[in-house]
C-alpha cells in the first residue's frame, strides 16, 4: 500500500489503468483523500497547486453526490473526471482521469474527439469491477437523482395542467402503475409512483392521515397486482402486513414517500425472484401435487398455493407450457387413474368415480368418454372384464351398474 489512506496497491492500479487506457487516450492517476497525487503520472505540471487539488476534490465530491463522474475543468487547462476510492462508506482517495482541453475541443482528423460521457461511465464501472468503490452507494445516488428529476417534471406538468380532484388525478395514474408492475418494468413503475407521490403531496398538503389512507389503498392494490404478476403470495402478503405495521409509525411526508418507494422495490424483487424459477419445474411440482391429491376436491387456487405462485400466473403457465387449462390437466390425471381402477375386478364403476375425485356419476361418464372415446362401462367390457356387480348392489340407494 502506498499510504495509510489509499485503499489500492500499485498492481491493481496498473491493471486498471491498462484496461482503461486501451479505450481512452487519457492520463490516469490516483489521489489520496486530500487530493494529492499518490499513484500514476501527475495530470499537469502544477499538479500540487491548491487550485488543482481543490478541482480534484470537487470532482470526487460531485461523483459521490450524483453517483456518476461528471466532467469539470482544472486550472491546468485540462478536463477531469473522478471516482472515489471507498472502503465501505469511507472515502480513502480517488481515481482521476484527465484530458487536455485542446484534445477535447480542437478538431483533429487523426484523433477523434472522445465520448467523454462514456469515458466517465467506464471509469466508474472499472472501479466497481476492481471492487475499489462502493457500487451500492453510487447506484443509490443515481437512482435518487433520477427520482428527483421525475418529481420535478411531474410538478411542472401538474402546474401547467388544469385543476382536477385528487381522486381523479390519482386514478389516472393507477392503471399505468399496475401495468408496469405486471410487466416487471421497474423503472417505469418508479417513474409513475413518483408522479403519484407528487399528486398526493400537492393536494393533500399536511393532512398526513389522508395521505396514509390513500397510500394504504395503493399498497394493497399494488400487492394484489404483484401476486397476479407471479410474485410469491406468501412473501408478498407477509411483507404487506409488515408495511402496514410500519405505516402506523410514520409521522412525516418525507418518511412516508421513502416507505412507499421501498415497498415498490420489494414487490418488484418478489416478482423477479419468482419469475426466475424454471417454468418447467413449477409445472412438474404442480403435476406431482395433483397426482397425489386427484381424489380430493382440489382447485386451481389450491394447487397454485402449493407451488407458491399466484392463481392467474399459474393459469398462464399451464396454458403456455402444457397448452391446456387446469381443469383439463386434472381431468386427464383422474381419467388415467380411473382407467387403472376399471382394469381391476371387484370395483364398481360408481366407486371408481368416487375414488378418482368425481362426485357426479354422469359427469364422470361424460369426462371419461371425452378422453377415452368410450364410456367407463364399455371400456371395462373391452378389457374382457364385463360389468361386475357386488352382491349388495341391489341395496344401494337407487344406483345400478353403468
Amino acid at each position: 500500500m502506498d499510504g495509510p489512506t489509499l485503499s489500492m496497491d500499485r498492481n491493481t492500479f496498473a491493471a486498471l489503468v491498462r484496461d482503461y487506457t486501451r479505450a481512452w487516450p487519457v492520463a490516469v492517476c490516483a489521489v489520496n483523500r486530500d487530493g494529492v497525487v499518490a499513484l500514476g503520472c501527475p495530470p499537469c505540471d502544477g499538479c500540487n497547486r491548491p487550485a488543482c487539488i481543490e478541482a480534484r476534490l470537487v470532482a470526487l465530491r460531485e461523483t459521490r453526490r450524483w453517483g456518476e463522474p461528471t466532467v469539470s475543468f482544472c486550472p491546468g487547462n485540462r478536463l477531469l473526471w473522478a471516482v472515489p476510492l471507498m472502503h465501505n462508506r469511507e472515502v480513502t482517495g480517488g481515481l482521476l482521469a484527465s484530458l487536455a482541453e485542446a484534445d477535447a475541443f480542437t478538431p483533429n482528423p487523426e484523433r477523434p474527439v472522445p465520448d467523454l460521457r462514456r469515458a466517465c461511465v467506464e471509469l466508474r464501472e472499472l472501479a466497481e469491477q476492481f471492487n475499489l468503490t462502493n457500487a451500492a452507494e453510487l447506484e443509490l445516488r443515481r437512482r435518487e437523482y433520477v427520482d428527483e428529476q421525475q418529481r420535478a417534471y411531474a410538478i411542472h406538468s401538474y402546474k401547467t395542467a388544469s385543476r382536477n380532484t385528487i381522486r381523479t388525478l390519482y386514478l389516472r395514474e393507477e392503471p399505468a402503475l399496475f401495468s408496469a408492475i405486471r410487466s416487471g418494468d421497474r423503472s417505469e413503475a418508479r417513474e409513475i409512483l413518483n408522479r403519484i407521490l407528487m399528486i398526493i403531496h400537492c393536494h393533500a398538503g399536511d393532512r398526513l392521515h389522508l395521505v396514509k389512507s390513500i397510500f394504504m389503498e395503493l399498497v394493497v392494490s399494488m400487492c394484489r397486482t404483484a401476486v397476479e404478476a407471479g410474485g410469491s403470495p406468501e412473501a408478498l402478503l407477509g411483507a404487506n402486513f409488515k408495511c402496514m405495521s410500519d405505516l402506523s409509525e410514520i409521522h412525516s411526508l418525507e418518511v412516508l414517500a421513502g416507505w412507499l418507494a421501498r415497498t415498490l422495490e420489494h414487490m418488484m424483487d418478489a416478482i423477479e425472484k419468482n419469475r426466475r424459477r424454471d417454468p418447467g419445474s413449477v409445472l412438474t411440482e404442480a403435476m406431482a401435487y395433483m397426482e397425489r391429491h386427484y381424489a380430493e376436491p382440489i382447485s386451481r387456487d389450491i394447487v397454485a398455493r402449493a407451488v407458491h405462485v399466484s392463481p392467474s400466473h399459474f393459469s398462464c403457465l399451464i396454458a403456455r407450457e402444457a397448452g391446456a387449462t387446469f381443469t383439463e390437466l386434472l381431468n386427464r390425471i383422474r381419467v388415467d387413474r380411473a382407467a387403472e381402477l376399471l382394469a381391476r375386478e371387484g370395483i364398481k364403476v360408481a366407486e371408481v368415480a368416487l375414488r378418482t375425485g368425481f362426485t357426479d356419476q354422469s359427469y364422470f361418464t361424460k369426462v371419461f368418454k371425452r378422453y377415452r372415446q368410450v364410456t367407463p362401462r364399455r371400456y371395462r367390457a373391452r378389457l374382457g372384464l364385463g360389468t361386475w356387480i357386488a352382491p349388495s348392489a341391489t341395496a344401494s340407494a337407487g344406483s345400478g351398474p353403468w
